[in-house]
């Protein structure tokens, strides 16, 4: 993988986890007006575990510990979107 493609891939993550998008107001989804600290935090975290990810497989290691770790923040943000 290039340093260009990998520059790429972190921006689009931020703009994907970060950042709110057109659509997602479009469509009602959340922005960062309606987020909560916890939210925006997870998020942030998210961003830090993907360029971790990227860092390892451009090292051809181990990434199982980093998806696991990714996947309970994505389940933590989205209990913390749809709170019962």
């Amino acid at each position: 993988m290039d340093k260009q493609y990998l520059r790429d891939k972190i921006e689009n993550l931020r703009h994907k986890f970060v950042e709110s998008t057109q659509h997602e107001r479009a469509v009602g989804m959340l922005d960062e007006a309606h987020m909560s600290k916890k939210m925006l935090k997870i998020k942030k975290k998210l961003i830090t575990l993907e360029m971790e990810r990227c860092q390892k497989k451009i090292e051809h290691k181990d990434c199982s510990k980093i998806d696991q770790k990714i996947q309970e923040q994505k389940e933590l943000f989205e209990a913390c979107r749809n709170p019962k």
